[in-house]
């Protein structure tokens, strides 16, 4: 397999799908004056003063960017994360992210969709593609963690997911683990190894909205409006219904610096360019999906080092 080739013609298949969508392409720095904020996430810091922070992914800046221009964009770029290295993870990745300005959550997951129809058109003549993104299904959280584990992870107390995590042996999560923490181990240990056709993963449990909507769905449940896809056994994009209050922004940007601060982590400064234009952007949904992860499933590699230069 000539890898060179393939991730060239892979990139020119993503740029061809946006040129044809009339998506614009945009360029935002690696490097930026604040890092990011999320509790499981640590950025990069270059040394000098003041200090900088390689980006974790460009969400903020091109945030920032729909706000100021109202219209839809994406960007390919590199993103960088301490600490991340196992058989999925690298330190420095290849992300592909985009922003569609007016699109509700579901418009975003059928763009995805004729994205990833695209790309295996292009593709599918010079390469043996080994998962067939032409049909993704669809399955809501609650639908899965109630098959697997028989209770709803809306509604589910630490508590009661911390039994769950003794009963599954995850022993590395202790007793004061958060909700999120124990729903990450236990949909990771029982339900992510069996997502080996494409599926797209629907509203997740609202304590892992991050920066998405949070909604009540028919059942009464709150739930983060954001979805991830995944393929086999592997998260290779995570969907937003974007968040555009400000004051909700801080809150959550707040609460996250507190559960650092509990882990013994730095705070960190809050963007207020990005604070400054939420409130004026209205509906959109923005998407984050990793390159070498698409690459790895295309080709039905197991490492990410298989798929890298």
């Amino acid at each position: 397999m000539d890898i060179l080739a393939f991730r060239s013609d892979l990139v020119r298949a993503i740029r061809s799908y946006f040129e044809s969508e009339e998506v614009q392409e945009v360029t935002t720095p690696l490097l930026r004056d604040t890092g990011a904020v999320e509790v499981h996430l640590d950025s990069v810091v270059a040394q000098g003063v003041p200090a900088y922070f390689m980006q974790t992914s460009p969400e903020y800046a091109m945030k920032v960017l729909v706000a100021k221009y109202g219209r839809s964009i994406y960007q390919i770029c590199p993103a960088v994360r301490a600490g991340e290295m196992s058989r999925r993870h690298r330190i420095e990745f290849q992300m592909l992210e985009w922003y569609r300005y007016k699109f509700e959550l579901a418009d975003l997951a059928n763009d995805l969709q004729k994205l990833l129809r695209h790309v295996m058109g292009f593709l599918d003549a010079g390469f043996e593609l080994k998962v067939d993104f032409s049909d993704i299904g669809q399955v809501s959280y609650k639908q899965l963690f109630t098959d697997c584990y028989g209770t709803n992870p809306h509604r589910a107390s630490a508590r009661e997911l911390g039994r769950l995590a003794v009963q599954a042996g995850l022993t590395h999560l202790a007793g004061d683990a958060s909700e999120s923490d124990f729903l990450d181990g236990l949909f990771g240990a029982c339900i992510e190894p069996g997502l080996q056709t494409p599926v797209i993963v629907t509203d997740f449990p609202s304590c892992q909205a991050a920066l998405a909507e949070i909604r009540t769905d028919q059942e009464g449940d709150e739930i983060s409006c954001r979805f991830e896809l995944f393929a086999k056994g592997l998260e290779i994009a995570n969907a937003y219904q974007e968040l555009d209050h400000a004051v909700e922004l801080e809150r959550r940007f707040g609460e996250y610096n507190y559960q650092r601060q509990l882990l013994g982590k730095a705070d960190m400064a809050l963007d207020t360019s990005l604070l400054d234009a939420t409130g004026s952007i209205g509906t959109y949904s923005g998407i984050a999906l990793g390159i070498d992860r698409l690459a790895m499933s295309l080709l039905g590699v197991d490492s990410i080092a298989q798929v890298t230069l």
